[in-house]
């Protein structure tokens, strides 16, 4: 069980860099040749393996940290989200709003400068990504993922709990103060995704007035 538990939060880290994983495809990629000519298929495909030892490395590592992030991020949007969890209530406090803007600039963009043709800036990257997923992984800060927020949700701290959530902060704080019920599912430790409980859609309609 803890084998499975850590392996999920080393998912959920990788998942938080797809956007980096996206950034350095853009920016290494090569589609034009010197005289801005498009790349044929086969000058296309022999970039990824290069002679050049680091650039290989670089094209293979990203390759399999993207693939792996893929089962993270179905793990939260196909398991967790539609998991049926429990029916509870929330507290009535203060939501504070989780700055997951400064992960990116903190952690991600860094990652940017990265030279694919110096195998010692390969290995330095290598390093900080390391370092910095022991502290996500051994800290639970599973919430600090940039896709959640593109895909709509938001991370809120509550006291002790992390809530993501579609629900908005007002909404939120109108559920809490009424003691409306939402759904409830652990994602790990004091990590929870809530959303609202369909049958209290009449009452929950209340919340807009």
């Amino acid at each position: 069980m803890k084998f499975t538990r850590s392996l999920q939060k080393i998912l959920f880290y990788l998942s938080s860099f797809i956007p980096l994983y996206l950034l350095l495809i853009v920016q290494n990629i090569q589609l034009f040749d010197d005289n801005g000519r498009l790349l044929t298929l086969k000058c296309f495909f022999n970039q990824f393996l290069n002679i050049s030892t680091s650039v290989s490395i670089f094209w293979i590592g990203l390759l399999i940290f993207f693939i792996l992030s893929l089962f993270g991020v179905f793990l939260f949007f196909r398991v967790y989200t539609k998991t049926e969890g429990r029916i509870g209530t929330i507290k009535d406090t203060e939501f504070v709003r989780e700055d997951t803007m400064g992960y990116i600039v903190t952690y991600i963009v860094p990652l940017i400068s990265m030279d694919i043709h110096s195998g010692r800036s390969l290995l330095i990257n290598f390093i900080l990504f390391f370092i910095i997923g022991t502290f996500y992984v051994k800290n639970d800060q599973l919430f600090m993922n940039p896709l959640y927020n593109i895909c709509g949700y938001n991370v809120f701290s509550a006291e002790e709990y992390i809530y993501i959530t579609r629900i908005s902060k007002t909404k939120l704080k109108k559920i809490a103060k009424r003691n409306l019920e939402v759904k409830k599912v652990n994602l790990i430790g004091d990590i929870y995704v809530i959303t609202e409980v369909p049958l209290q859609t009449s009452r929950s309609d209340d919340l807009y007035l």
